[in-house]
């Protein structure tokens, strides 16, 4: 290497930046992203102008000594405590418009903030903003950044500027080199220089002189956008070209393409934000990174920033990014699964993941993925359920290929449960269990199957309804319980059935999952949420008890007394403790916290409805299903997060709507608050009270303010505390107090007491001289009220008799909707029911013939998986309207009895004229065009029509109905099936 070369880095190879490693002793617990974890294990949340954030593209962020993030903005600076944006009003326009900020950095016990403008701005922590450079106004600044001795550096278009650690700003001797250059990027060294980046390349600033660096470094032309002094002396350069390391004399390119930003986090992993939508890990020599496959998008801003939880923030032209490494992460198509539209999964005793998904059978083994279905000679099949074999192998049911079995091993050969052709062989399979005894229990949409020595048992309990099969669990007594989609049952040990009616044997309709504990209680997974079933009783804890109200798929123990139930709504954690405090009426709703898409799930909507939709794994890890693959949580790392301090701030004081703590007589007092977490914002829980007032503290859950009027006279004082989900108020994560001086009001003084108790005297005196005056008046005013007394009472009774024929018409109202289904104005299934009983008992006093179809949507389920439940409802709506308009007679009744399914009555028909009206229903219903939906939907039905034998029953009639039904289904779907 040549002298210039030597001369050039000589001074790199001593300067030490100390400024960064101040920064993170002053940020509290050394929290940061685990770089052993790889960073398809971190998770990504953005937030845009959708979430409050005033302006998509963000410039700059940093973070104030409370917690709160600072992001700046073409549209304002805001404020950030992890849920909520709140505008600095200090930085808009003096009129109210919101100016653009460009440069944000935490200096002092404050805040510097370059604003278009206003120019270069600071805002004391809990203080209003004022100029930073009150000597030299009107700077248009291009880039601050850190001094090395207390101080910082000003790039203006006027110039180089230097300020003190107490504000005071002077030019910079030689700092007119500086002018009109745009810079990009600035680093102070410890001899006092600095390393500047522009659009033309690297230059060092030193004693008053412009130093073009980059060429004698050896970096090519262009613009540096980015510099860092790393822990090991090392200084990073990125830009146009890539990114570039020198350490000593050794200048490398560690990789190409253009960057935006480099920061080094405190483990040492340094982040580079790279120009389109990706965000670069370089790690012990590694390259790895997140882009748009993880949630990342627009084009980076070099808005690139570590806060104090240890997490890694990005700006981009598309909004404002979070990288965090919390309990939750996915696994789904990145990381080899064919499809992440995942329904069930298993793990069996070799350690093996089977994974159950829209596009097959995948298996998780030695870390790769394998695809095991489909495969070579085997037809494609939706995997809905999965259950261990006792082989050490796997069950899986699928859509419409009824059972298959995987053996165990690296081969994992597959092979039918039954030979084409066989019934079972098209099921769609939503639960499988395999007993000890061999017997392998499988659930349908027909109702439940047993296999047992090579032969199908289609009713193996006859007492059991042939209800769809959507859980089976083996308790530790030997009971086998069977959740239904409308029903629960249970066979005991003995072997006797108990079948349970929904809503009068247990409080809910459906079962999608069951827990059993030590103790023989049993957890029930359900549509009205948690069940408890313990010494023969059920207890549910629902709506009413805080649970959404979405139905629970799936109920799984963690070890730290925690159980976790997934739905669409996302995953929630649940305390053991919480549903005994809920039963000793200590609190009125469950202590939960939740988990959705901002946590790091891929999708909130957990699937269920198969079984098992999730699964325990022998780590200790939570694995459920979701609509964009697997959502992996780690409860150890959930309850290490509870753990430890939170920023709780009183964030403002609104007396009467204005900035205050002295409160008048009668004042409406607003309080807001708030505790800052950026990690895991919607885990904190809030309780306050006000002394004096409140007799004892008020659990808030997540609501972050409070009003009160009428406060007494005197101090008051409003405490607050926070703690994080589960909520342990023994040990409170903060707590914050503001004291309130409310004046005494004016008629409770004393000087305006005497006044009053001699007014009072002359108050009495008076009332003698006017009562007797007011007796002889009185006689007057009492004949002139008998008389309006009377007339009144002859307009109530008018009154009275339009209201009772008012509530005539009412009842008629409501019984018209009694039986009449709001969506299509049909009758409903209770209406339903009444009309076919009638028919039978007028066929069988007449012994007039009678025909009774069942009529189905298809693929009604795709349409509002496709298009929506709203899109959906107006296709029910439209089918309703053209069965009413195809079948308008006397002789016939058209029904809804649910979901997408129409009961029609023929009466005095023969199964041949039926079967003609129900055909020519089919094809009118088939030549239907929605096309106000938009892409002009097409649907079809399906119908099982019979005719009416001597005796036959409603039920009887309904059940071959069905059974017609679903020949038509089976047969292609579009036709009449009758007999």
């Amino acid at each position: 290497m040549d002298a210039s070369r030597l001369s050039a880095t000589a001074w790199l190879s001593r300067a030490w930046a100390t400024a960064l490693a101040c920064a993170w002793l002053a940020a509290g617990p050394a929290l940061a992203l685990d770089p052993a974890q790889p960073t398809g294990r971190y998770t990504v949340t953005r937030w845009n102008a959708d979430d409050g954030l005033p302006h998509g593209q963000v410039h700059a962020i940093s973070q104030d000594g409370d917690g709160f993030l600072w992001i700046a903005t073409w549209e304002g600076t805001v404020r950030f405590d992890g849920r909520d944006f709140r505008a600095v009003e200090d930085l808009n326009h003096p009129d109210g418009r919101r100016l653009a900020s460009r440069q944000i950095m935490r200096h002092g016990d404050g805040m510097l903030a370059s604003v278009d403008h206003l120019g270069l701005m600071y805002v004391p922590d809990g203080g209003r903003a004022r100029p930073a450079c009150v000597d030299v106004p009107g700077l248009e600044v291009a880039r601050v950044a850190p001094g090395t001795d207390g101080g910082y550096w000003i790039v203006a278009r006027q110039g180089l500027y230097r300020a003190d650690g107490a504000g005071a700003c002077a030019r910079a001797g030689g700092g007119d080199a500086l002018a009109g250059l745009d810079v990009l990027a600035l680093l102070a060294q410890e001899d006092g220089s600095l390393l500047v980046g522009n659009r033309h390349g690297l230059y060092r600033w030193n004693n008053g002189r412009l130093e073009t660096l980059g060429a004698d470094l050896g970096l090519p032309a262009g613009e540096i956008r980015g510099l860092v002094r790393t822990q090991d002396k090392a200084l990073w350069i990125g830009g146009e070209h890539g990114v570039w390391r020198l350490r000593g004399d050794r200048l490398e390119r560690l990789r190409r393409g253009a960057v935006e930003g480099i920061i080094q986090d405190r483990q040492g992993a340094l982040w580079v934000a790279a120009t389109d939508s990706t965000l670069l890990r370089y790690w012990q020599g590694e390259w790895q990174q997140l882009d748009q496959r993880h949630g990342i998008e627009g084009f980076a801003s070099g808005a690139l920033f570590e806060g104090r939880e240890g997490l890694v923030w990005m700006g981009t032209t598309h909004g404002l990014f979070r990288v965090g490494d919390g309990p939750v992460w996915g696994v789904g198509k990145e990381q080899g699964l064919r499809n992440d539209y995942v329904r069930s999964l298993v793990e069996t005793a070799d350690g093996q993941v089977w994974v159950g998904h829209s596009g097959g059978l995948s298996r998780l083994r030695d870390e790769r993925v394998e695809v095991l279905l489909p495969r070579s000679g085997w037809p494609s099949a939706s995997v809905l359920s999965l259950a261990p074999a006792s082989d050490g192998g796997v069950w899986a049911g699928t859509y419409n290929r009824g059972v298959m079995h995987f053996a165990p091993g690296a081969e994992a050969h597959a092979r039918a449960l039954v030979p084409e052709g066989s019934p079972l062989a098209t099921e769609q399979v939503r639960a499988l269990l395999e007993d000890p005894d061999g017997t392998l229990w499988i659930g349908t949409e027909r109702g439940l199957t047993a296999w047992r020595d090579g032969q199908a048992a289609a009713q193996p309990f006859p007492a059991l309804p042939a209800l769809p099969v959507r859980a089976l669990h083996h308790a530790d007594d030997g009971t086998l319980w069977v959740g239904l989609l409308g029903g629960l049952a249970r066979r005991g040990p003995d072997g006797r059935l108990a079948v349970l009616e929904p809503e009068v044997d247990f409080p809910a309709l459906s079962a999608f999952d069951f827990l059993s504990d030590p103790d023989g209680t049993l957890w029930i997974a359900s549509d009205r949420g948690v069940l408890r079933h313990r010494d023969g009783a059920f207890k549910l804890y629902g709506r009413r008890e805080g649970l959404t109200g979405s139905a629970l798929f799936r109920i799984l123990p963690d070890d730290f007394g925690n159980l976790w139930v997934s739905s669409n709504e996302g995953v929630t954690r649940i305390p053991r403790r919480a549903f005994d405090e809920v039963d000793r009426g200590k609190v009125v709703q469950l202590d939960m916290q939740s988990f959705t898409r901002d946590d790091g799930m891929p999708s909130r909507q957990s699937n269920g409805g198969s079984s098992p939709a999730g699964w325990r794994m022998a780590s200790g890890e939570l694995w459920m299903p979701t609509a964009a693959g697997i959502a992996v949580f780690d409860p150890a790392r959930v309850a290490d997060a509870s753990a430890g301090q939170v920023a709780l701030v009183i964030d403002r004081v609104l007396v009467n709507g204005v900035p205050a703590t002295d409160v008048p007589p009668g004042g409406r007092v607003l309080i807001q608050y708030t505790g800052i977490s950026q990690r895991s914002p919607n885990s904190l829980r809030y309780r306050y009270r006000m002394q004096g007032v409140d007799a004892d503290w008020i659990e808030a859950g997540t609501a972050g303010e409070v009003t009160y009027t009428h406060l007494p006279a005197g101090t008051a004082r409003f405490e607050v505390q926070v703690a994080r989900a589960p909520a342990d108020w023994s040990r409170p994560a903060n707590q914050a107090q503001v004291e309130l001086a409310v004046a005494t009001p004016w008629w409770a003084r004393t000087s305006v007491r005497l006044l009053g108790v001699s007014g009072l005297a002359l108050l009495l005196a008076g009332l003698y001289a006017w009562s007797d005056r007011r007796q002889r008046g009185r006689q007057r005013r009492l004949e002139s009220k008998v008389a309006q007394r009377t007339e009144e009472l002859r307009e109530k009774n008018a009154e009275l008799e339009q209201a009772s024929r008012e509530r005539e018409q009412l009842m008629e109202q409501l019984a018209h909707q009694a039986h009449h289904d709001a969506l299509t104005g049909l009758p409903n299934r209770r209406a339903c029911d009444l009309c076919l009983e009638s028919a039978v008992a007028r066929a069988e006093a007449t012994g007039s013939p009678l025909c009774v179809a069942l009529l189905d949507v298809d693929r009604f389920k795709a349409i509002n998986d496709r298009h929506g439940h709203q899109v959906g409802d107006q296709v029910l709506a439209h089918v309703g309207a053209r069965l009413l308009d195809s079948l308008r007679d006397p002789s016939v009744f058209v029904g809804r009895t649910g979901g997408e399914e129409f009961l029609v009555v023929l009466h005095d028909m023969t199964l041949d004229a039926g079967r003609s009206r129900v055909e020519q229903v089919r094809m009118d219903i088939a030549a239907l065009r929605i096309a106000s939906l938009g892409d002009d939907l097409v649907c079809t039905i399906s119908a099982g029509l019979v005719e009416r034998a001597a005796g036959e029953q409603p039920d009887d009639l309904l059940r071959r109905a069905d059974e017609r039904l679903y020949e038509a289904k089976r047969s292609g779907r579009d036709r009449v099936v009758a007999a």
